[in-house]
């Protein structure tokens, strides 16, 4: 795996980091919102990981993590989200009706408003516009972003991801259960364009 020398990335005039050392087991940060983007060294080239720009909430207020996953990571992630409608299937119905309603013409706009403001799905479409993910994040794994999925944990909140960094430092992170949903959903968008357009990322993963 090839690393950039930092992972700290400037963005305007801020800069985009997450305190991991911070976080606690027990109340890891909830996601906002996120972005995803296959890593890809060059155009034409196979994609070789997965990068997910996540919109972090705890009780500091808000930051932003780059998280890079190898594809065989990408594929536990995927999997530990989509296992979690199996055991919550009123959420899951839930959810099928929102994306269901967000996706009809000329009325998504207006569903999205009727939700409530803290409604996780509604709440991951508003702010997700905010999110882009850099060209340095989509060519080159950042040492300090790089992860190793460790283990999920559903919770009646939602899931809860665990990681371990290849800086050897511990990430974890609290999906709702929307975001656990639609994240399933976006994993295997990404990986479909990757395989479709760049030729490899689900043989990478053993698959």
């Amino acid at each position: 795996m090839r690393f950039a020398e930092s992972s700290r990335y400037r963005i305007g005039s801020h800069v985009a980091s997450f305190n991991v050392q911070s976080m606690t087991a027990t109340d890891p940060p909830v996601v906002v919102a996120y972005q995803s983007a296959v890593i890809q060294q060059a155009r034409g080239r196979p994609g070789i990981g997965l990068t997910l720009q996540l919109l972090l909430n705890d009780s500091a207020g808000e930051s932003i993590f780059f998280l890079q996953l190898e594809p065989a990571s990408v594929w536990k992630v995927r999997d530990a989200c989509a296992d979690l409608a199996a055991p919550h299937v009123d959420h899951y119905q839930n959810f099928l009706a929102k994306k269901r309603a967000s996706h009809q013409l000329n009325y998504g706009d207006k569903f999205l408003k009727t939700l409530a403001a803290k409604d996780a799905y509604g709440l991951f479409h508003r702010r997700k516009t905010e999110l882009s993910v850099p060209l340095a994040f989509r060519t080159i794994f950042h040492q300090e972003n790089a992860a190793i999925f460790v283990e999920s944990t559903p919770t009646p909140l939602g899931l809860i991801l665990r990681f371990s960094l290849v800086s050897s430092k511990a990430f974890a992170c609290r999906l709702p259960h929307d975001l656990a949903f639609l994240l399933a959903d976006s994993i295997d968008e990404a990986i479909w364009a990757a395989e479709w357009e760049r030729g490899g990322l689900s043989d990478a993963a053993g698959r």
